[in-house]
């Protein structure tokens, strides 16, 4: 897994003026996503995505990896939806391009051919055979069918359809190379029909473990509610609606009762502050020999806990385990934890599983409700160095047959140094967990833990190209420096700083990351758009800039009260006060030349690049905004109907609050921007209305300010295709390169 490069001997490399690896070389490792075990046998599948070739891959402890799939264009066709039969010798997925602005599949490797997404199925010997078009592929019990959804309706096809289609002239295992791969290319006869007819459009399909009913969420316009269908007797019914919107259904291990997650009608929008709700959610219970429905757990109303923890990694869930306890997720405390009910018990006991200041996440039940596994960024009370690794994740086991269930270190000791994510264990007859693991100079792999402490091992041993310049990497520090403003709050960064070069003032480049409700690591983060952004940073460290990534308030990891942060975005913010803290932090640095201070940062980071560059060019000397918002009165409202101008509707927004949304935006204070700024966007944004850049554009000329830009045709938010990220990164390269040290080397 690990490529030596002895360094000995070539100083030059080390040297900011020569750059040791190219942008391409450092993009070029694989990441992997989408990691699902097996009910049956120790066997792990899961998807690499080799500089936009997407593929399947499958292995085990005791089976090479060996690809699954033979994509082997940059096409942007994702795969998703990893789905095993219950027998582990199926695997269905889902192939085809994302959704765009208005809902339209993307495009934006301009296919002349229709992009719809499709279901394929493999026996994972033969070629996958296109079985129908849809989404969320779920196998019957029985095996013989494939439930999905097409249009918001359930549907059903058989299985097989077709005999898998042979690949002439390609070599079975050949992984990347050659002849293009055929998969997919012959049509096969679809037989699907659909199931349920429902005026609501469904998500969420879980089967009973008998597979006769079927559990689902079918949202309405306005709300949304537990369905249950007989697959006998072909009857529909909703036997719980509510006021409330439902989620999340889970059946317990002997099919009597389904559980949900409810609440209430009135949602909060997406950024808001708060943090307590008159209107708590809850969890619901059904007896379905008797169809009583009741509340099993609610918290009390207007206390931390209140209202329902939402993370960056997923929608909250209820699991069920082997003695018919129930898990779900709450902040009580302050903190995403895991806690456990017992629905039998008197007043229905609730236990906390999880104590301790810091997040829960990415959790994972084995198939017999035995063992609960999960990602955190801390330790349990009393464990040594439970606020010591704030910046990482590791991952942790309960037994939850135990008198006294608690957490045990599963990476923590070992692989400290180490992040690990998105636990899988294995099915029946096995017992084996597998994850995604990365570290400072390797992006996300899927991985095992050795037996006693043997390291990791890469289910995919040889996925790291040679050219990868992983010993090249440097490890970025942990600091922690105050916000600015009158209550400064306590901010978490990573500091990479340039090796070699001497003394001296060099560049510094600030990054912001997203979401808001997102965090940086010390290492590589499992999740691909912040996977390449990492990788990004390390080539800029490459080429001399000391580079701050900073975790500003409203992001996940340190709790309720930092990540529901109050009068954020369109409602005053109030996070900018933490980009100024950074600034100030880099501005008090010995090695750092204040005069030349950089800023970048997409989507949210977008917003808060531009609003550093509209409120503070005196501190910032350019900046790279990636599809930012840039004016949050006419954000996320009709986009279609965007370019005829603001589309709030005037007569039902207080005028205090379209106000404040203009204040808190860039647009404000574009009057006083005078440092140069590249603006990078695709026209097909789901997420950040592609008018919100040329609209700044234009204001920026009319006032003589230096715009470069680039404009990605049919490409989406987080860019689908990996040339797109290398023709971005490198014109940002370029710019900062051009704006902060005029004499360097070009970018390659």
């Amino acid at each position: 897994m690990r490529r030596l490069f002895l360094l000995l001997g070539f100083p030059a490399l080390l040297c900011p003026a020569q750059q040791p690896f190219t942008l391409q070389q450092v993009l070029s490792a694989p990441y992997a996503l989408s990691l699902t075990a097996s009910p049956v046998g120790a066997r792990f599948a899961w998807v690499e995505n080799a500089e936009g070739r997407r593929n399947i891959w499958v292995g085990g402890p005791n089976e090479p990896a060996h690809a699954l799939t033979l994509y082997t264009e940059d096409d942007g066709q994702d795969l998703a939806a990893l789905t095993w039969s219950g027998d582990g010798k199926m695997l269905a997925f889902t192939r085809g391009a994302e959704t765009g602005a208005g809902g339209r599949p993307a495009n934006p490797a301009h296919l002349q051919r229709p992009t719809p997404v499709e279901i394929f199925v493999s026996n994972l010997t033969g070629d996958p055979v296109r079985v129908a078009e849809g989404r969320s592929p779920r196998f019957t019990r029985d095996g013989k069918s494939i439930l999905f959804v097409r249009g918001g309706q359930i549907w059903m096809t058989p299985l097989p359809l077709a005999k898998p289609v042979a690949k002439s002239g390609v070599e079975q295992r050949g992984l990347l190379e050659g002849v293009a791969a055929l998969v997919g290319s012959v049509p096969t006869p679809e037989m699907a029909k659909q199931l349920v007819f429902d005026r609501g459009s469904a998500s969420g399909l879980t089967l009973s473990p008998d597979g006769t009913l079927l559990a689902y969420i079918s949202h309405r316009r306005t709300h949304s509610l537990l369905a249950l269908f007989n697959l006998e007797t072909h009857a529909l019914s909703f036997p719980a609606a509510s006021t409330g919107n439902d989620s999340a259904p889970s059946f317990s291990p002997d099919g009597h009762h389904v559980a949900w997650l409810r609440e209430p009608f009135t949602d909060f929008p997406e950024f808001a502050a708060a943090r307590v709700s008159a209107n708590p959610w809850s969890v619901q219970v059904m007896d379905l020999l008797t169809g009583e429905a009741r509340t099993l757990f609610a918290p009390e109303a207007n206390k931390p806990g209140s209202v329902i923890p939402r993370m960056s990694t997923g929608e909250p869930r209820v699991f069920y385990t082997s003695n018919y306890r129930l898990l779900f997720f709450s902040e009580a405390d302050g903190w995403v934890h895991l806690y456990s009910v017992n629905p039998s018990a008197p007043r229905n006991a609730v236990q906390l599983l999880t104590p301790g200041k810091f997040e829960v996440e990415d959790v994972t039940v084995s198939r017999d409700g035995r063992r609960v596994v999960y990602a955190s960024n801390g330790s349990p009370e009393g464990a040594p160095g439970s606020q010591t690794d704030v910046d990482r994740r590791h991952l942790w086991e309960i037994d939850l047959t135990a008198a006294a269930p608690a957490p045990v270190a599963m990476t923590y000791k070992e692989f400290y140094g180490n992040i690990d994510t998105h636990p899988a264990l294995a099915g029946e007859g096995s017992g084996e967990l597998a994850f995604i693991d990365s570290s400072p100079d390797l992006p996300p792999y899927a991985a095992m833990a050795e037996p006693r402490g043997g390291g990791i091992m890469a289910l995919h041993r040889d996925a790291v190209p040679e050219g990868y310049p992983e010993h090249l990497l440097v490890t970025p520090t942990q600091v922690i420096f105050p916000s600015a403003g009158t209550a400064p709050l306590q901010i978490h960064g990573q500091l990479f700083l340039p090796t070699g070069g001497g003394a001296g003032k060099r560049p510094a480049i600030l990054f912001v990351h997203g979401g808001p409700k997102r965090q940086m690591l010390l290492g590589y983060p499992t999740m691909d758009y912040y996977s390449d952004a990492y990788a990004m940073n390390e080539y800029l460290v490459s080429r001399g800039y000391v580079v701050l990534s900073i975790n500003y308030r409203c992001g996940i990891g340190y709790g309720l009260e930092f990540r529901q942060c109050e009068h954020a975005g369109a409602d005053g913010a109030m996070e900018y006060n933490d980009v100024l803290g950074a600034a100030a932090f880099l501005r008090a640095r010995t090695d750092v030349d204040t005069a030349r201070i950089g800023i970048w940062g997409g989507s949210y980071g977008g917003y808060l690049t531009a609003l550093a560059l509209a409120r503070n060019s005196d501190l910032f000397a350019a900046g790279v905004d990636f599809h930012g918002v840039h004016e949050w009165a006419v954000e996320d409202n009709a986009p279609e109907d965007w370019l005829h101008g603001p589309t709030w509707d005037r007569s039902t927004v207080p005028v205090e609050v379209a106000a404040m949304a203009h204040a808190s935006s860039p647009m404000a204070d574009v009057a006083k921007w005078r440092s140069p700024v590249l603006l990078i966007h695709g026209d097909d944004d789901p997420e950040v209305a592609y008018a919100q850049t040329p609209m700044l554009a234009d204001a920026l000329r009319a006032r003589n300010v230096h715009v470069e830009e680039l404009v990605l045709p049919d490409e989406v938010h987080d860019f689908i295709l990996h040339k797109s990220w290398l023709a971005a990164y490198t014109a940002a390269a370029e710019f900062f390169d051009r704006m902060l040290k005029p004499a360097a080397v070009p970018v390659k």
